[in-house]
């Protein structure tokens, strides 16, 4: 890269990493460790001049390869999107769910990555939860126009943030003897408070809250483009959309009938579901598939596996209001130790086992592990080119893993009857995804009818059917992302075997697509000369 564009990726990457703190903590960096964002007006101002700034000197930046180019697109494209959210989209003046998201985001992190020092922790712990009440503080007057459905999903998410902030820094293992005793619990007794004032405040909103959530087709359409740089509209997604719900379908059925001929796959699905492992097996469980995923893409030859390792943990006690089933937690981009940790949530004593059944546990582990999101975190973090570590977009990161998932059942890893129909039913997943992102954003649609859809179709209990659904209200085109950025994988697959005949080599076409990280596919399909 020249030095002058070298100059301005780095100049940007630094002013993004200030305007969004938690981001840089979950890069790795850890100068930034104590902060939150800004969103009260006079910050917002001044972060969208700074970006203005940026996007006119990135647009002029000299890129003298095709990899420059490239790299220079991404960053100019993600400094596009952040001005599309402070200008037009601004979240932080509807979405309660928003302000909290970073509230414990940020303390998540440093809880769960344990390469600072217990000094360097411990103070950057005490800084954020300082820092907390302030940024609830502002929530509370930029809220001015709070969407009753985004209300809800934060009302919700409270009572987990409080347990995180009063129990977690009493976890076993976590050294904050450097800290002042007294002042770490004035901080925490103040964080308390101002998550129960803010939960006050939330039911103050709710009074007057709009029942509008969307964010319109236009502007829809323009963050497809400009965050994950796919071209068609929403009303092509949404026959997309169509399409593989149909295909999931039949897949289903066909399926089904080799495991109960006669019977609905409902049916078998439920009778599958009755198969878990018990709490003292389901760690080692999950370990055992995300190792034999990860041996059979070794021995397949699907693609380099670097060496870096992912530990299965048993999701500790006070992130469990956060994990309520079990996440993956991947190491920073700027990290040393590339360890990455698939937490699984038990159950408590006398509630009912919520964990994936058998049937689900390998396809998980491959989604989570290797060849999917551990793969592509590890070999992404290791990459010469900075801007390939950190800019990205969930039509990449989440396409892959679905891709994943697909590519395994194509290979043999998948064989049991009742792993593929999992496989199938979560193809009809992505795919009602896709429907209902487009719908609830750009066709009226509430979220109560949104829930109804998960329910009846993919027989979702109520609770689960509602949260999920009021997330996908809460981040637009997110959720589209899994099947778009799967399909647009697969059509980049497909064209490099056509365009290179004899000479196309699935594992160097994986390599290849991953040496671009998460970068949108476009931009991979540029540098792979396949535009």
């Amino acid at each position: 890269m020249t030095a002058a564009l070298a100059d301005v990726v780095d100049g940007y990457l630094d002013l993004r990493w200030r305007l969004l703190p938690v981001e840089a903590t979950h890069a790795g960096l850890r100068e930034l460790d104590g902060r939150y964002a800004r969103y009260d007006a006079q910050s917002v101002r001044e972060h969208i001049a700074a970006l203005r700034s940026y996007t006119g000197v990135l647009e002029e930046a000299p890129a003298e390869s095709l990899d420059d180019e490239i790299d220079r697109t991404a960053v100019l494209h993600d400094a596009r999107h952040q001005l599309l959210v402070l200008e037009r989209e601004r979240p932080f003046a509807f979405n309660p769910a928003f302000h909290l998201s970073q509230a414990l985001s940020g303390l998540f992190l440093l809880l769960v990555r344990d390469e600072r020092t217990p000094a360097e922790r411990a103070t950057a712990l005490l800084s954020r939860l300082g820092a907390l009440p302030e940024l609830l503080r502002v929530a509370r007057e930029v809220l001015t126009e709070p969407a009753r459905p985004l209300i809800a999903l934060a009302s919700a998410m409270l009572p987990g943030g409080i347990a995180l902030v009063r129990d977690a820094l009493d976890a076993p293992g976590l050294d904050l003897s450097s800290l002042e005793p007294a002042e770490l619990a004035r901080a925490r007794t103040e964080a308390v408070d101002a998550l129960a004032e803010f939960g006050v405040a939330l039911d103050e909103m709710a009074e007057d809250a709009r029942d509008t959530f969307a964010i319109g087709r236009e502007l829809f359409d323009r963050k497809l483009h400009t965050a994950h740089m796919i071209r068609e509209s929403a009303d092509e997604l949404l026959r997309f959309g169509e399409r593989l719900r149909a295909d999931a379908l039949a897949m289903l059925e066909r399926t089904a009938a080799e495991i109960a001929p006669g019977k609905h796959w409902r049916d078998v699905i439920a009778r599958l579901r009755e198969d878990v492992p018990a709490p003292e097996t389901v760690l080692g469980e999950y370990a055992e598939a995300i190792r034999a995923a990860r041996d059979f893409t070794v021995a397949r030859g699907l693609m380099t596996v670097p060496d870096a390792a992912l530990r299965v943990a048993a999701t500790p006690p006070f992130l469990r209001a956060l994990v309520p089933v079990a996440a993956y937690q991947g190491p920073g981009a700027f990290e040393q130790r590339q360890l990455g940790t698939f937490f699984v949530t038990l159950p408590d004593a006398g509630r009912p086992w919520r964990t994936n059944s058998r049937g689900e546990i390998p396809g998980t582990a491959l989604h989570e592990g290797v060849p999917g999101h551990h793969e592509q975190v590890v070999v992404g973090n290791a990459l010469p080119r900075i801007a390939r570590r950190v800019i990205g977009t969930p039509a990449t990161r989440e396409g892959w893993a679905f891709y994943c998932e697909g590519l395994m059942l194509e290979s043999g890893f998948l064989a049991a009857p009742a792993e593929r129909l999992f496989h199938a039913q979560h193809v009809l997943w992505r795919a009602l995804r896709v429907i209902l992102d487009v719908s609830l954003h750009t066709k009226g649609m509430s979220v109560g009818d949104a829930a109804r859809r998960l329910r009846d179709e993919l027989g979702f209990d109520a609770e689960t059917a509602a949260a999920e659904a009021a997330r996908y209200c809460a981040y637009p085109t997110y959720q589209l992302c899994y099947a778009v950025g799967r399909r647009e994988i697969e059509r980049l697959r497909d064209d490099a075997r056509r365009e290179r005949g004899a000479g196309f080599s699935v594992a160097a076409f994986h390599d290849e697509l991953l040496s671009y990280g998460a970068l949108p596919a476009a931009l991979a399909r540029w540098g792979m000369g396949l535009s």
